[in-house]
């Protein structure tokens, strides 16, 4: 008998009797028929009629397939239409970029009818094509405030608007506001709120967390601003509701769309407000929706799927969305989840000094492929619960980073002094940009409570910065110039910067000169738009979009990513308590070959593994200690010698 395709084409949900025998029928299929109901259930759901389909489906189950199949059919029948593929995540956008430029089954102007993008990047096109909103409008080429900038641009809301005390008043409790589209009615939140725009329209300028409803305004103001008519929107699960309102409005109207998520993979609630409850609700309460599910994991092996799947069914919050998760292959040839126990952070960054000579060949082979484009994941992601390896000591991080960089693409990355030397040199250029005015006054270190007074003052005449005609302004634009007239010189670099100095300071001299020589920030009479604020915002919070073969990452870094081989330290008694369950998730489902949960004793005081290790099924993990001495990895037999090692340890230090 054939098994049904997992789609609802009525909107009906799942219920949990169907899920139950499907799951059955399909655990007892084999690889074969395995790989051809993936192959068909994809087909099926790419050819869903029913304008609107929400797809619920575990990490590495073929959504980018699926997204392809879905464009092909949605072209194929409305010739000459737009389609926009949206997502947080950077690196997602740019594999999906790279897959519709290599795809056999769009022609070349189908091609370019398909924009990816950012979900931030949409909606900063948005806004600039409005000029803003009618309440709060820009001039021409509005700047983002990068999130290095946006505590600053708080601080001068708060100075110069109210008398309130910023530690009452702080820049979270206001994001949390914009992320909730609901603002708190007090006095001086609205002195505040109003403030902020009041400032923001003075530095021609907007942050992330406002940007999102200000393109919903615009939308509103606006509706032909966008002319696509079919939407893929990813990541639903880490919308908040401000970011919700804002696709509403914007398919609105739509022809096609396809939502994709996964409840169970949410990471921004701390940081953006992200609210799973909207994919849980579009789940099962709107029946306009067609309810599809991807029920294969291709990417991962058996193993890591299994351990992946039942962790977080052990885990998993009452009101998550039940899914069907199984390994695309039954068979458990590939090795075993690795649980591994070190003595110290030392032996532990051993393991992995090891782990890359015994993989050296294929680090550099894929090295090579990802400098000419012929791979895009790498070999292996180091995944750490914070974003740095404090919690390692001192030596071992060094030893680790040693060894890495040799792997990693070459840093092409631009120094803070160089983005210093851009602003003084964009300001020289065009002296009305009051936000790049802002940021001069900052690498001044001109006092505070004078900034502020001179930001109010020039905002309530009327005039900008540049126009205020103070000594303090004067001779800001006076530096200005003549680091401009240094800059546009023709003199050697070196010399450049030399001269630079006598005017900014500068902590990384030899950092800037290699800056200008890759960047130069003088092209003619133009100032060089290579990564301009707005986008290096993008980078700094959406995380990067091209690997080496050898990654460091947090945890939370790694969404969206894949590579051959995860691992993961700090999984212990102590570090993991940052890391929330959905998280974990993510990090397990990372990996292709091989996963390794390393324990590092002594990691900032901890004694023990992690307590997600009760979690995981003991048939597909290996339990192993890693003697740096020895240089072997040895087995245990069971899992009360493993927590036996640690206790040993424990006793020991105690008699010591």
């Amino acid at each position: 008998m054939a098994i049904d395709f997992l789609i609802n084409p009525d909107g009906d949900a799942f219920n949990d009797e169907e899920l139950e025998d499907l799951q059955a029928e399909l655990a007892a299929l084999n690889s074969a028929d395995r790989f051809i109901f993936r192959n068909e259930n994809a087909d099926a759901i790419s050819q869903c009629e029913k304008a609107k389909s929400l797809i619920v489906s575990g990490p590495g189950t073929g959504k980018s397939t699926i997204f392809l199949k879905r464009i092909v059919n949605w072209l194929k029948a409305y010739e000459g239409s737009q389609v926009v593929v949206t997502s947080f995540v950077r690196k997602l956008v740019a594999d999906l970029q790279s897959d519709i430029a290599n795809c056999s089954d769009l022609s070349n102007a189908q091609k370019m009818q398909i924009t990816a993008s950012t979900l931030h990047k949409l909606a900063r096109g948005i806004v600039e094509k409005n000029h803003g909103t009618k309440r709060w409008p820009f001039q021409p080429h509005f700047r983002v405030i990068a999130p290095s900038w946006k505590q600053m641009v708080w601080e001068d809301v708060v100075a110069t608007q109210t008398s309130v005390d910023i530690g009452d008043y702080p820049w979270r409790a206001f994001a949390e506001q914009l992320h909730n589209r609901e603002f708190k009615e007090s006095e001086d939140w609205k002195k505040l709120q109003q403030g902020y725009g009041t400032l923001c329209k003075f530095y021609n300028a907007a942050g992330f967390d406002d940007l999102i409803i200000r393109a919903e305004s615009a939308l509103t103001e606006s509706p032909g601003l966008v002319d696509a008519s079919f939407f893929i929107v990813d990541e639903y699960q880490d919308f908040n509701l401000a970011e919700q309102a804002f696709i509403v409005k914007l398919v609105e109207g739509c022809t096609g769309l396809l939502v994709v998520g996964d409840d169970e993979q949410v990471l921004y609630e701390n940081l953006k407000s992200g609210t799973p409850s909207l994919i849980r609700e579009l789940y099962r309460d709107d029946s306009t929706y067609a309810k599809c599910m991807l029920p294969f994991c291709g990417r991962s092996s058996f193993h890591i799927t299994t351990t992946a799947g039942q962790f977080m069914n052990k885990l998993k919050e009452a009101e998550s969305i039940k899914k069907i998760y199984l390994p695309l292959q039954t068979d458990d040839d590939g090795p075993k989840v690795q649980v591994i126990a070190c003595a110290t952070p030392a032996t532990a960054v051993g393991y992995i000094l090891k782990f890359l000579e015994n993989n050296k060949v294929e680090i550099e082979d894929r090295r090579e492929k990802l400098l000419t484009g012929e791979a895009k994941d790498a070999f292996l992601l180091i995944l750490t619960p914070q974003k740095s390896l404090k919690f390692f000591g001192k030596e071992a991080p060094i030893a680790l980073l040693d060894a890495i960089s040799v792997y990693r693409p070459e840093d092409r990355s631009l120094t803070e002094d160089y983005y210093k030397l851009l602003a003084y040199y964009s300001l020289a250029c065009f002296p009305t940009d009051n936000f790049t005015f802002r940021k001069i006054l900052y690498y001044e270190s001109v006092d505070e409570a004078e900034t502020h007074i001179t930001i109010a003052s020039a905002i309530e005449k009327g005039v900008n910065l540049c126009d205020f005609g103070s000594a303090l302004t004067g001779a800001i634009l006076d530096k200005c110039a003549k680091v401009r007239e240094i800059l546009e010189s023709g003199a050697e670099t070196k010399a450049i910067v030399k001269s630079i100095e006598e005017h900014v300071s500068i902590n990384n001299p030899i950092g800037l000169i290699r800056n200008i020589e890759s960047n130069s920030i003088v092209k003619g009479d133009e100032v060089s738009l290579v990564l301009q604020d707005d986008e290096k915002a993008e980078l700094e919070t959406l995380e990067i979009t091209t690997m080496g073969a050898v990654e460091l990452m947090s945890i939370v870094g790694a969404k969206g990513l894949s590579a051959d081989h995860v691992i993961l330290v700090g999984f212990d008694n102590v570090n993991m308590n940052y890391i929330t369950p959905n998280a974990f998730y993510v990090a397990i489902t990372r990996p292709r070959r091989s996963l390794h949960l390393l324990t590092a004793l002594r990691s900032g005081g901890s004694t023990m593994s992690s307590d997600y290790l009760n979690s995981l099924p003991p048939e597909n993990i290996d339990l192993r200690k890693y003697t740096k001495t020895g240089k072997k990895t040895e087995d245990f037999p069971n899992r009360a010698s493993f927590d036996q090692y640690f206790k040993g340890f424990k006793k020991f230090k105690k008699k010591k």
